[in-house]
């Protein structure tokens, strides 16, 4: 029978393949204390399910009320396989701070770079998108949609010139 691994050498394996360990902090706001501390068990869960996660493990602290509104924040400590995944929860999730604690260096090829940047570009996309759905008109909404085909297209092009 096969050894379990302890966290520490889960960790210390990933790291050794290009990891990251970084501790994550997220702010959530509900109408109830209950509502709040549910809602960031389900969100930590969630991060545990992310591509490229290993593990996710957060603390709670107390909500707190003001106005008729309670927040809390977690302390999440997240493994992930590779940097791209540390950037890709920052930008789906938009934490309130993200702290690496291992390795002590990143180190990226241009290729893994190049990609972030476009996932980064990607997401403020349909982040875009979205307040513009929400607010333009149907006329609006489909000039919109005839720039962005025709932003896909250049992109394409760049990318055969480039090849």
């Amino acid at each position: 029978m096969e050894k379990k691994k302890s966290v520490n050498e889960i960790t210390d394996e990933a790291i050794g393949q290009g990891g990251y360990l970084a501790m994550v902090y997220f702010d959530l706001h509900a109408k109830t204390s209950d509502e709040v501390k549910n809602v960031m068990v389900g969100f930590i869960s969630k991060l545990t399910k992310e591509p490229g996660v290993i593990y996710a493990v957060g603390e709670i602290d107390q909500p707190v009320e003001k106005e008729g509104v309670f927040s809390t924040w977690a302390e999440v400590k997240l493994l992930a396989r590779d940097f791209a995944t540390i950037v890709r929860v920052s930008s789906l999730y938009s934490p309130i701070g993200v702290e690496i604690l291992r390795p002590g260096e990143v180190k990226l090829t241009l290729g893994e770079a190049q990609g972030m940047l476009l996932d980064v570009s990607q997401t403020s996309l349909n982040f875009t998108r979205m307040i513009m759905e929400r607010v333009l008109s149907k006329e609006e909404v489909a000039s919109y949609e005839v720039k962005m085909q025709q932003r896909a297209e250049l992109g394409k092009k760049l990318l055969e010139k480039k090849q």
